[in-house]
């Protein structure tokens, strides 16, 4: 399957076929989607969703449906020894095409995941990401809403 370029949004299910019930719901609303497994090996699925034609309600109702997916595959998760899920990682995007991975203690993202959705959690990701390849010593007074 070929990869939608930017904009997009992504979404990650671990659950064997959860991203398979996304994608019909994406397609469903018709927006063009692509899946890739993760860049670590965790066996969990990426979705990336086109931005063209999606509305924010439809975003949300697709966030809604990923978070139902994540919390009925908790059991699952829970039930399986697998030292793979015990590591979590942020792919992060760099501006010469180049993906990082950024481990991150798996406790410490579904605190963050609690307050802030997935596609807020990549933007912010890439902020950091952008500062740190384009240093920026303005005031923090700047306007930043760009």
């Amino acid at each position: 399957m070929s990869f939608i370029q930017a904009p997009f949004i992504e979404f990650a299910f671990l659950h064997p076929g959860a991203h398979e019930e996304f994608t019909a719901a994406a397609h469903a609303h018709g927006l063009r989607t692509s899946a890739h497994e993760d860049a670590i090996g965790t066996g969990a699925m990426i979705v990336r969703v086109s931005e063209d034609g999606l509305t924010t309600a439809i975003e949300a109702e697709l966030e809604a449906l990923a978070q139902t997916l994540d919390e009925a595959s908790q059991d699952w998760a829970d039930s399986i020894d697998d030292v793979r899920l015990s590591a979590v990682g942020i792919v992060v995007h760099l501006s010469d095409g180049k993906q990082s991975l950024a481990r991150v203690d798996p406790n410490m993202m579904r605190r963050m995941l609690s307050v802030l959705s997935p596609d807020e959690l990549g933007q912010f990701v890439a902020k950091i990401a952008d500062a740190v390849e384009h240093p920026d010593n303005s005031s923090i007074c700047k306007d930043f809403h760009d």
